[in-house]
Formats: structure tokens, C-alpha cells, sequence
């Protein structure tokens, strides 16, 4: 069955789960290698579409070789033109043998002596199943030399599992990758410091591969299975989350208005926002939905006047920050004191002061920082590790954003292998938080734990920014874009 987590396991561990599940089976070796090339293939015309003229295989003499060449055949379509490069020659034994003897018809062999003449050519997509997990340095001399070769192709370069030449043991030299697409788990090689420039986008393929996540997991697209299923019939709008936004200032109009239509889109019941009094009346019109109450402002555009007691009152979860500016901090400090619900701090609000006045009263408090504001709270740079030591610490639950978005609480940490470039935009994370948000408020009725709200807000997001890059792209599109695609990731499995 599909799981909404998979585990983080090293190169060795995932070798030893395959070995005790397969235990010697060639007929459920074949069948695993086929739902991996499966997934593969499926990734790649995620990302390029299904029309790849031009296909080039660089294949080891193991299994990752097969399940480069069975993914090109899955690939494969009429007129396509598909070249195999064998580091060691064609196959004999094994695995690698039964796939090409099955697939490799009509594929044009290559070896390395025809890197020069490759190299000269441009191809749709590049398949690296040259060194799988099972690698061990050293790198033999003839694969140093091979791999310094093949970073002249060009095409967009799909690692199979791995980059040749990251392993348990192995930080480079290796194949950079575009795309790297990690079988049955999470492969811990990935996420050290060294994979980040080498690794590209990254994405995972559940094969059913028994095991419990430990402390470090990757999420999958089912933890957004709570949000498929209908609502309760005798539900009402309170029971479907009551957020309060306070955001804004005059020279940031719009991320107040971000937080709002994303908070109302990911599904509250009730949102009200408070933002400057200048703005009200064109904010109501935009989301007639949400409602609106417009505060005082100081000279220089930002709020200094707090929600009244009424509006405060009975509401689950407080969204503020964004667009609020540096001078806003003492009036974020006195907000989320006097506050008695769940935050979400955002922007601004991630300051060593607001999140001290935050800390938890028996209440969630979720911060939502890039590299730059961990590092303004913390002092240390963004990784898992500080960011884990910061949510212990503080006793906060961290979404700590980046190309490879995690989610901790200091007890366990959550990588969300979806998104994207896509997400390189501002208001990004305006949205991001109103979906957090959103979800946050209606976790008890939703059955989640907080973290798990989380998780699965974080992952809405992302998967709704790979909906819309499949449909329009990554550069002709506005962040707003992304809201209309909340909907449809929830109608797709």
C-alpha cells in the first residue's frame, strides 16, 4: 500500500531491505526494477512532456544500468531515436542481460570511444545508470575519465537513484544531475551538504519496500489523502478553521492579500484579516469572502494599532508577518502575547524577540523562514541539523524553506521532495503561509496532529506548483497562478 511517508536510508540499508524483500526472486526483481523504471519515466515526462525524440542512455554494468535502459524503452516513441552507451560492453549476465534482450531492439549501441561524436549533439533527455548504489570508492580511473567525458553532453541529465559517484562513501567527483530520481527511499547520500550542487531536482519512488520511517522521512503525495475524502454533513464553518491574518503595511500592500486568498483557496471556514486602513476597501472587493477590518498606521505605512479584543476572540490560528516591515517587530511582539491560539509567523515576524514572545503556552507555533531569516533567528546557517537543534530549543515547529523544503519539530524532520524552481517567485511564501495556516486551523476536524497539518499543507503547496509547471511552464507565470492548482492536485492520485 502507498504511504505518505518514506524512510531516509543509506546506500547500504536500502541494499539490505531489497535483498531480504526480494529474497533471491528474479521474477520480483524484474517486477520491482519495471514499477522503478515506471516511476522514472513518469517523472521525466513530468517535467519534459512525452515527446523525447532524442534519447541517451549511459549505462553501468549493474542493475541501475537495466533501469536506465528500461526506462528509455518506457520512454520510447515512434521515430524516437534512443543510444545506448555501455561503459563495459553489452550485458551478459543477470538482470542487465534480461532487459536488454527484452528492450534493447532498435536501440543503437555506443560505447565510450563515441563520447566525442555524442558530445557534439544535443539530446531531449540523458539517463545516468552508470554507478548505482552499491558504488564503493575509490572511483576506478576508467570511470573518472568516463565520468569527466560525459559532463560535456548535453540534454537534461536524469541520475537514476543516485549521481554516478555519490555514494555512502562518496561525496564526487559526479555526474551533476538535473534530475535525480531516488528509488524505494530517500537515499541519505542526497542530502549531504556536497549532493546539493550535484543532485538537482529530487524526487522519490515508492517500490512497497517494507521499513518504518525513522526521525528522517520524506513525505509523499498521500499525506494530502486526508484532504480527498468529503466533508463531514453536518459540518459548519467553524468547524472548518477560523484564521486571523494580520499583515500588511502601505509600502507592502499585496502579502496581506496573498495570505488571504491562499488561507480562503486551502479551504477555512472563516478568515479576517487586519491590514492598514488605506487598504481596506479595495482588499474587500478582491476576496468578498474573507472579512476585513482596516487598522491605523504609524507614519511610515506600518500597522501600530492591534485587532480589537472581539476580533481576536474565537479564532484557532493567527497568520502574521508578511509585508509588515523590520519596524513592525514591538508590535508583533505585543500581538502574538496577547494572542491565544496557534501562530504561524511569517516575514517579519521571524525575529529572535517575536518568536520568544510566541513561545508555545500550550499553543503551536509554526515558523515558516528562508536561509535568510533561520539565519537572522538563529545565527547559524540553514540546514536540517540547526534547524532541528532551533525547534527543540525554542519548542517550535519549522518549515524550513528552500530547493528541498523540510519540516521538523527538533524530534523528527520531513522532507518534502516535490516543487521547485517554479516556487522562485515572491509571494510564494505569502501563499505558503495561508495554506499552512488554513490547514493548521482545521487539523482537529481534519483528525492531524499539528506536525502533520503541516506536512501536509507544505506539500499542497509544493505539488500545486508542479501542477502548474506542467501546464505552463516556469517563466511566463505569476504566483497567484498557483492557487487555481490547489484544487486539482486533491482530484489526482
Amino acid at each position: 500500500m502507498p504511504r505518505a511517508y518514506l524512510p531516509v536510508w543509506s546506500c547500504a540499508e536500502a541494499a539490505r531491505k531489497e535483498r531480504a524483500f526480494l529474497r533471491g526472486s528474479e521474477a520480483k526483481s524484474l517486477a520491482l526494477m519495471r514499477r522503478a523504471a515506471t516511476g522514472i519515466r513518469d517523472e521525466i515526462v513530468a517535467h519534459l512532456g512525452p515527446n523525447l525524440p532524442r534519447i541517451l542512455v549511459l549505462a553501468g554494468k549493474g542493475n541501475n544500468g537495466a533501469d536506465a535502459v528500461l526506462t528509455a524503452a518506457l520512454l520510447r516513441q515512434p521515430r524516437a531515436e534512443i543510444t545506448v552507451l555501455f561503459a563495459e560492453g553489452l550485458p551478459s549476465t543477470g538482470q542487465p542481460a534480461v532487459i536488454w534482450s527484452q528492450h534493447g531492439a532498435g536501440m543503437r549501441v555506443a560505447g565510450p570511444k563515441d563520447l566525442a561524436r555524442l558530445s557534439r549533439g544535443t539530446f531531449d533527455v540523458i539517463l545516468d545508470g552508470l554507478l548505482g548504489q552499491g558504488f564503493r570508492p575509490p572511483l576506478r580511473a576508467p570511470y573518472a575519465a568516463l565520468l569527466r567525458q560525459c559532463a560535456q553532453l548535453r540534454g537534461f541529465r536524469v541520475a537514476i537513484d543516485l549521481p554516478s559517484g555519490l555514494g555512502d562513501e562518496a561525496s564526487g567527483p559526479a555526474l551533476r544531475a538535473d534530475l535525480t530520481v531516488s528509488i524505494g527511499a530517500l537515499k541519505r547520500p542526497l542530502l549531504t551538504a556536497s549532493a546539493e550542487a550535484i543532485r538537482g531536482r529530487l524526487r522519490v519512488i515508492d517500490l512497497g519496500l517494507p521499513g518504518k520511517s525513522g526521525v528522517e522521512s520524506c513525505a509523499t503525495g498521500e499525506v494530502l489523502d486526508i484532504l480527498r475524502g468529503l466533508r463531514p454533513a453536518r459540518t459548519e464553518k467553524r468547524q472548518q478553521g477560523r484564521v486571523l491574518i494580520v499583515a500588511g503595511s502601505q509600502a507592502m500592500p499585496g502579502a496581506a492579500l496573498m495570505n488571504t486568498a491562499a488561507a480562503l483557496q486551502a479551504g477555512a471556514g472563516l478568515v479576517t484579516t487586519c491590514l492598514p486602513q488605506a487598504m481596506l476597501a479595495r482588499a474587500a472587493i478582491a476576496y468578498p469572502e474573507a472579512m476585513w477590518r482596516g487598522l491605523l498606521t504609524a507614519d511610515d505605512g506600518t500597522l501600530n494599532t492591534p485587532p480589537d479584543v472581539a476580533t481576536m476572540a474565537n479564532k484557532d490560528v493567527l497568520l502574521t508577518g508578511s509585508g509588515m516591515g523590520a519596524s513592525a517587530v514591538p508590535y508583533l511582539r505585543a500581538l502574538v502575547t496577547a494572542f491565544t491560539g496557534d501562530c504561524v509567523l511569517d516575514a517579519d515576524a521571524l525575529r529572535p524577540e517575536v518568536v520568544q514572545a510566541a513561545r508555545p503556552k500550550r499553543r503551536t507555533v509554526v515558523l515558516l523562514p528562508h536561509a535568510g531569516e533561520f539565519l537572522r533567528l538563529s545565527g547559524k546557517p540553514l540546514s536540517s541539523a540547526h534547524g532541528m537543534a532551533y525547534a527543540r530549543r525554542t519548542g517550535t515547529l519549522i518549515v524550513l524553506k528552500g530547493p528541498l523544503t523540510a519540516v521538523t519539530d527538533g524530534r523528527r524532520l520531513v522532507h518534502i521532495p516535490f516543487g521547485g524552481p517554479a516556487l522562485a517567485r515572491g509571494g510564494s511564501g505569502d501563499l505558503l503561509a495561508g495554506i499552512v495556516a488554513a490547514v493548521l486551523a482545521r487539523r482537529r476536524t481534519l483528525g492531524l496532529s499539528a506536525f502533520d497539518a503541516v506536512v501536509a499543507a507544505v506539500t499542497w503547496h509544493a505539488q500545486a506548483a508542479d501542477l502548474l509547471r506542467q501546464q505552463r511552464g516556469e517563466e511566463a507565470i505569476r504566483t497567484t497562478e498557483l492557487l487555481p492548482r490547489l484544487s486539482p492536485v486533491l482530484q489526482t492520485r
